[in-house]
């Protein structure tokens, strides 16, 4: 070997082989950091999908759930349902979440006797009791106009109406209602 000339075709073999061996650990750390990146995400997806499915929302005061009914409506300022109404569930506001950067809320379906959402609607809204018939019926406009979370295809005749901090949604005839309280920066 002592003597032996070493040809451009060697020297071309050998950074060739160099270059390869460069190229090969700069696509594996790429390639490392792309697929570690991917797995964050998506564990972060899957967190927050468990969340939400547990009715924790980022930046909810509490949980959407029937054992934090009394903090939600105190939220909204609502602090009550219609007389003796009974709560079918407590969401979270996912749909509004998504259409409003740092949102959150509470949709409350709830049943009650047609007089006890009269009264309910006299007390706390602009719209009278007596009139509820005659009230337009709710479509929705916005993303965020209360009617976002709930599936308005499938309620008949529904009304919306403010309540204090809250929107308030009523089926026609009366016996089904969704009290839903959002919040969230501004």
């Amino acid at each position: 070997m002592a003597g032996e000339q070493v040809t451009g075709r060697q020297v071309l073999v050998v950074v060739a082989v160099l270059v390869g061996v460069g190229v090969f650990w700069v696509l594996f750390v790429v390639g490392y950091l792309f697929f570690s990146s991917a797995q964050v995400e998506r564990s972060e997806a899957r967190a927050s999908a468990s969340a939400s499915a547990a009715g924790v929302q980022v930046g909810a005061p509490c949980p959407a759930d029937v054992e934090h009914l009394d903090e939600i409506l105190a939220i909204g300022q609502a602090n009550s349902l219609p007389e003796g109404a009974e709560v079918v569930s407590v969401e979270p506001a996912v749909n509004f979440a998504e259409a409003y950067p740092g949102g959150w809320g509470y949709v409350i379906e709830f049943t009650a006797s047609d007089q006890a959402i009269r009264d309910y609607t006299e007390t706390y809204t602009v719209v009278s009791g007596s009139n509820i018939e005659m009230h337009s019926e709710a479509t929705p406009v916005s993303k965020t106009d209360g009617l976002e979370d709930i599936d308005v295809q499938n309620v008949s005749n529904p009304m919306r109406t403010r309540l204090r901090e809250a929107v308030l949604v009523l089926e026609r005839p009366l016996g089904r209602g969704w009290l839903v309280i959002r919040g969230g920066s501004m």
